[in-house]
């Protein structure tokens, strides 16, 4: 084995890999032989040839047969190869890359990361369970894809589209379609409005019917949206709408409920004329 010292090498190797990762072994780039620094469960059964230092292309080869998905088993195995990650560190550093593992009998995401220590003497591969913030990830995305899809679909008919944040309450205009005339004071696209309540009653004071205003502020409220919005189903409100012109439209109010990771709901809505 290497004659190195072995506390300094845990603690270089946990300053360079977060401790988060579960197994953790580092490439002797004199000798190209892998020595073992932290094992899990899984790469534990290993232990017993690591302690020999071996060659990593074999040993990788061996873990990507016993654990990868199949199809990210060519990916990770490049990063056997001492030519193509010592070029690639020149390039950035650290390296990342995230690949399924079936642990189990379960699909687990997980994510490699290279760095050096000592001048490049040593490379460092970190192995982290990264399923829990990978999904977390892929749901963020779905998420703003869903919003995307609502924003497109309502911006088409709508002569508004604007978003309304759950947790602060606050409004930002997203979409606008209307002409100067039917437009009241201009917002840009991309401003907050400070307070949804507070914009709704600005709103209808000044074009709905005196008669309606209670009705329209109670069935778009925040709290009558919570309850009777469903995430597959847009919630409808119609009313009578006063234009700047003094003339009068038949107006409608869409919302499309999408509810975050943390349980809050967020609305993407629009307002339209239905008089067609």
């Amino acid at each position: 084995m290497v004659d190195v010292n072995e506390s300094r090498i845990l603690y270089e190797s946990f300053c360079a890999i977060a401790e988060s990762y579960t197994s953790i072994v580092y490439l002797n780039a004199e000798d190209r032989k892998v020595y073992p620094v932290r094992l899990d469960e899984y790469s534990r059964k290993y232990e017993e040839e690591l302690m020999t230092g071996p060659d990593l292309p074999p040993l990788m080869r061996k873990y990507v047969n016993d654990y990868v998905y199949r199809d990210d088993a060519e990916g990770l195995l490049r990063y056997a190869d001492f030519d193509y990650v010592t070029n690639k560190l020149k390039e950035v550093c650290p390296i990342f890359y995230t690949y399924r593992a079936i642990h189990n009998e379960k699909v687990v995401y997980y994510r490699l990361k290279i760095v050096t220590i000592e001048n490049g003497q040593k490379i460092v591969y970190g192995f982290e369970n990264f399923d829990q913030q990978f999904r977390w990830q892929m749901r963020l995305q779905a998420e703003k894809e869903h919003q995307m899809r609502l924003v497109n679909g309502l911006s088409r008919e709508y002569m508004s589209v604007w978003y309304l944040d759950g947790k602060s309450r606050k409004v930002t205009l997203i979409q606008n379609n209307g002409s100067e005339k039917e437009n009241a004071a201009p917002v840009k696209i991309g401003e907050t409005i400070v307070d949804y309540h507070f914009s709704m009653q600005k709103y209808y004071g000044n074009f709905v019917d005196p008669e309606d205003f209670d009705r329209m502020m109670r069935e778009t409220s925040y709290e009558t949206l919570v309850e009777k919005t469903t995430e597959n189903a847009l919630y409808r409100v119609n009313y009578v709408r006063i234009n700047p012109d003094a003339t009068r439209s038949n107006f409608q109010v869409c919302y499309a409920k999408i509810t975050d990771d943390s349980g809050i709901a967020n609305f993407v809505f629009g307002y339209r004329n239905t008089d067609d």
